[in-house]
């Protein structure tokens, strides 16, 4: 048996051959993907992980779809969506436990509804919980990470971990958990609040986002904050708010989003990316830093 076969004798749902990547990413853009699975509970799961390693075909990791630039080539190897079957969410006195599938803007406004505070910052973040931990997401000054307390994932040989507040750790858009594995669940610690409070706190910061963030297909901030100021202060300031190659412009709203203007390739969006570097190093001598993903083969 190939891996194909296998994984067809194991696996419930349909596995996708070939997938266009522009279908499941937030820009709009890619390459196809080998293999394009979503796995229907952690069994699955756990058995994609072992055929990957078995094979030795790499593995990537679909969240909710943003801060991911998938190439026009496509992908080699193996793309699993963590989706509906990782979506959910428990609670237990001032703690929360939600599978790596679950939108954080619906975490955010459970959290209230149970009258738990801690999570209002979320309620714009486009992503799920398993990207935004690994990427320790933030906003409004307060990120993902100061509320763990616990994580669980599938380890590389398809075996399953779990770490806890001493195993981690988290920095500016970063954490310890990149290369671990694939997360499917974690635990964090709220505070007691009013949910009215935590409704109106969350309204605020939706509207702040609604104001300066564009409306066309983007992946959200594009390059990394310096430590004393944002990344679209100094691309604006460079003279890089409009700059357009084929399809992908960045936008006029926020110097620090690219857009898809409608028909934009993935390498419109890459030289774009290269192009804002090349500017604000010759403007500045700063070296700018993607905050974004970028996967597959250019062609």
């Amino acid at each position: 048996m190939n891996i194909e076969q296998e994984l067809g004798s194991k696996l419930k749902g349909d596995i996708k051959k070939d997938e266009p990547m522009a279908k499941h990413t937030s820009w709009q853009v890619g390459g196809p993907a080998d293999y394009f699975i979503c796995p229907a509970d952690l069994d699955e799961l756990l058995e994609i992980v072992r055929l990957s390693d078995k094979y030795h075909l790499p593995l990537y990791i679909l969240g909710n779809r943003t801060n991911l630039l998938v190439l026009d080539g496509g992908i080699r190897g193996l793309v699993v969506k963590i989706g509906a079957a990782f979506s959910y969410i428990k609670h237990e006195h001032d703690t929360l436990a939600a599978g790596a599938g679950t939108p954080m803007a619906y975490m955010a406004r459970s959290a209230a509804e149970k009258g738990l505070s801690g999570l209002e910052f979320a309620i714009g973040i486009p992503g799920s919980l398993g990207g935004a931990l690994i990427m320790n997401a933030g906003a409004f000054g307060s990120y993902i990470g100061e509320r763990v307390y616990s994580v669980k994932l599938v380890g590389f040989c398809g075996e399953l971990i779990t770490l806890s507040q001493e195993d981690l750790s988290f920095g500016y858009r970063t954490s310890n958990l990149i290369g671990r594995g694939v997360l499917v669940e974690a635990v964090l610690e709220m505070k007691k609040g009013e949910p009215a409070k935590s409704f109106e706190t969350m309204e605020h910061f939706s509207e702040e986002r609604r104001s300066r963030h564009p409306a066309l297909p983007s992946a959200g901030s594009v390059f990394r904050n310096l430590p004393d100021q944002p990344a679209g202060r100094i691309i604006e300031e460079a003279g890089g708010k409009g700059m357009q190659i084929g399809g992908a412009a960045v936008s006029k709203e926020h110097a620090n989003f690219i857009v898809n203007t409608g028909h934009a390739t993935a390498a419109d969006i890459l030289n774009l990316i290269r192009a804002v570097r090349q500017l604000v190093k010759d403007n500045y001598n700063l070296e700018l830093q993607p905050e974004v993903r970028i996967i597959g083969e250019e062609s």
